[in-house]
């Protein structure tokens, strides 16, 4: 294997980005937000980093845009996960 081989990632309702570029992530949360729909899941969780996260401050952007997205909330006080409601249908 070398850098340039794809990598299979198991898609399920929660996705860890600390293992992403930073460049990439608004393609991975689009790809993730499309599973999730196709999935019929309603609630996802995104880790991303604890504080002021770069990762955090473009995750939370994106979402804010998302036409797929009902609303998005820190899952506690500063623990580097969002929660992510999506729509019943979009």
């Amino acid at each position: 294997m070398n850098g340039d081989d794809p990598i299979n990632i198991a898609l399920t309702d929660t996705i860890d980005l600390h293992v992403f570029h930073p460049a990439d992530i608004t393609a991975i949360l689009d790809e993730f937000l499309n599973n999730a729909v196709l999935q019929g899941y309603l609630q996802v969780e995104i880790i991303h980093g604890k504080g002021k996260s770069v990762v955090k401050h473009t995750v939370h952007n994106y979402l804010k845009n998302d036409k797929r997205v009902l609303q998005f909330f820190d899952k506690s006080a500063n623990w580097g996960r969002t929660i992510v409601i999506l729509k019943k249908e979009v």
